[in-house]
């Protein structure tokens, strides 16, 4: 098999291959928008290492954590294939709410540190005025979870940083948006750019939504802090390569709020690039004003189309957000669903939403006992069509698609609810139509509306969700992550679970856990990479070997002539390539590489040695 590489557009070593040979047969899977792709089903159909077999508490487990400067509020993303220090490696992107984006290696329990580190500075807090609540209960620096171009190798995020003296009551704020080099976190020429339009307020507007790339361009949009206002809804687009404005919409113009909140979910869009994003309390006057209201908009967000329910104006009375879901488009089909905090499902036809009333909804019920925050959708070669919810207080169910509605009975539903605020964040790992796993991440005991509470990640069997596989509080000395991070679901790619953590502390602190399949006791010992070689060549020390059967990555340790301590030089390899610039001290330098496993480390192949000439000194 091949996989695309990325080139390190800034690296002093460029490697210069497109593609190169990856190690373990079977595509590689990206995760590059929260919920896997822009229609938000939150399904990974091209899992072929973790089972329903294979998930048990003897055979899965915590691999490692990394530890971060704060909370994490946002969905892990993955790239595999980044060529980055010299070789080439799967990476882990994640943010805090201390303005910090990291990027760690993927797969090496060993690779503790960040591959890079960037921060934009202090962050606005939940003091910065008075919001009246505690939604957020800490820094508010990135909430809303990032978007990735592979192909350019671009990462953008929004962070809400001080600046500037504050001389009024919510001055000294900036949104700006940036554009981060995968493989350095440097930002590119035309980063950042200040987010701006009129009435929008920096301090107030909340960018809790994830961000969406479609149609060239990267969408960002925004809600509030525990309904403070002034705020509206804002959704903006910004061209992806030069980071210029290109549109923006306000759902309220004339009147407040009706923000695009969806529990963190990003914008959704269809094949014809069509943007669908649901909105919230506030003014509605079905001609410029739109809360409570799924809308369709073109790519450059013009309105197109709208719905919003009978009791839309009772919905705002009471605080029930209709987007607390956010849009699901429903592939192959013309489908959207979404639902809010009165519990309801809506099923629409994206090619007429009908504008007002509930008649014009192809069908709505209540599915779940309160708010609605999170829906997975998956087809099932043994169950159908399916669609996912674990509403707050309530039960996990599961609801059957059949020609464009829903069965209105559950399936299947667990027997246990879940106690407060929220319900749980949902995504699923199959491959293709077999082999569905369910993962719910959710707070233990308690509710989190206010607070951090001790989070569990559980996996059920998708075809039938009665029966529990596997959860993180089964051996919790081995597998605990920590306190629950609110609505970021889990990230499932290449065998592993990446999960977001607020750590172990009501605030400032953070971590994301990485769960894959455990060592086998008694395994035999993976072999040693044979085939080294290392040649000299444009200034640079290139090393190659051979695949080692059974590794999913590699080490590279060095010694030399005037450094004989064994210093490791590269972890996480997920190639048979390594470079590093030649010495110019004129020394010897022998290389040994390891090869990783599931069943653990190789011993240290056979030394490769590479001789480099000291450098003149050339005299003017």
């Amino acid at each position: 098999m091949t996989v695309t590489c990325l080139k390190r557009r800034s690296a002093a070593v460029q490697l210069g291959l497109c593609f190169l040979a990856a190690i373990s047969a079977g595509a590689q899977v990206d995760v590059l928008t929260q919920h896997n792709d822009n229609t938000r089903t939150g399904v990974n159909l091209h899992e072929t290492v973790l089972t329903p077999e294979n998930v048990t508490k003897a055979r899965f487990g915590m691999l490692f954590k990394r530890v971060v400067d704060d909370q994490l509020y946002t969905q892990p993303l993955i790239v595999t294939g980044v060529e980055v220090g010299g070789g080439t490696h799967d990476v882990v992107y994640v943010t805090t709410v201390n303005n910090s984006v990291y990027a760690f290696d993927a797969n090496d329990a060993a690779a503790e540190g960040p591959i890079w580190h960037v921060n934009f500075g202090t962050p606005a807090n939940m003091h910065s005025t008075n919001f009246g609540c505690l939604d957020i209960n800490g820094q508010m620096g990135i909430i809303g979870t990032p978007v990735i171009d592979k192909v350019r190798g671009v990462l953008y995020v929004v962070a809400l940083t001080r600046a500037g003296a504050v001389t009024g009551p919510h001055a000294g704020f900036t949104q700006r948006l940036h554009a981060l080099d995968l493989a350095t976190g440097a930002d590119l020429p035309e980063s950042p750019v200040a987010i701006q339009a009129p009435d929008f307020n920096a301090l107030m507007q909340n960018q809790r939504p994830a961000l969406m790339l479609a149609n060239d361009m990267v969408y960002v949009g925004y809600a509030s802090h525990c309904d403070k206002d002034p705020y509206h809804g804002f959704l903006m687009a910004y061209d992806a390569k030069t980071l210029a404005q290109v549109a923006v919409f306000n759902s309220s113009p004339t009147g407040s709020e009706a923000s695009f909140w969806q529990s963190g979910q990003g914008p959704a869009a269809d094949a014809d690039g069509n943007v669908y994003a649901v909105t919230g309390n506030g003014s509605w006057d079905g001609i410029q004003n739109f809360s409570e209201s799924f809308l369709k908009f073109t790519p450059q967000l013009k309105l197109l189309d709208w719905f919003t329910p009978t009791n839309h104006f009772a919905l705002d009375k009471a605080d029930n957000d209709l987007n607390s879901s956010g849009a699901t488009l429903i592939p192959g089909t013309h489908l959207v669903v979404g639902g809010g905090k009165e519990g309801v499902l809506y099923t629409l036809d994206t090619r007429k939403l009908g504008h007002l009333g509930d008649e014009q909804a192809i069908q709505h019920f209540k599915a779940t006992a309160s708010h609605l925050h999170s829906l997975v959708y998956w087809e099932s070669a043994k169950s159908g069509n399916l669609l996912y919810v674990w509403g707050q207080r309530d039960r996990a169910k599961v609801y059957k698609l059949i020609g464009d509605k829903l069965s209105e009975t559950p399936v299947t539903m667990r027997d246990v609810p879940n106690e407060g605020h929220p319900g749980a964040m949902l995504s699923l790992s199959a491959n293709g139509n077999k082999d569905g796993i369910l993962w719910a991440a959710i707070h233990a005991t308690g509710d989190s509306w206010h607070e951090s509470r001790p989070g569990v990640l559980h996996a059920y069997d998708a075809d039938d969700i009665r029966r529990e596989l596997w959860s993180s509080l089964e051996l919790p000395a081995r597998d605990d992550c920590g306190e629950y991070s609110k609505m970021a679901p889990p990230t499932i790619a290449n065998g592993k679970v990446y999960l977001a953590s607020f750590g172990f502390e009501n605030t400032g602190t953070g971590q994301f856990c990485v769960y894959g399949l455990l060592p086998v006791p008694g395994a035999e010992k993976l072999p040693a990479p044979t085939g080294g070689r290392a040649e000299l060549k444009d200034g640079n020390v290139k090393l190659t070997w051979d695949a080692a059967p059974g590794a999913k990555v590699y080490r590279v340790q060095r010694t030399s002539s005037l450094e004989p301590r064994p210093k490791m030089l590269a972890m996480g390899l997920t190639t048979t390539k390594y470079v590093e610039p030649a010495p110019e001290r004129g020394e010897s330098l022998s290389y040994k590489i390891f090869a990783v496993g599931t069943d653990g480390v190789s011993g240290g192949s056979a030394l490769v040695t590479v001789a480099s000439q000291k450098a003149e000194l050339v005299e003017d």
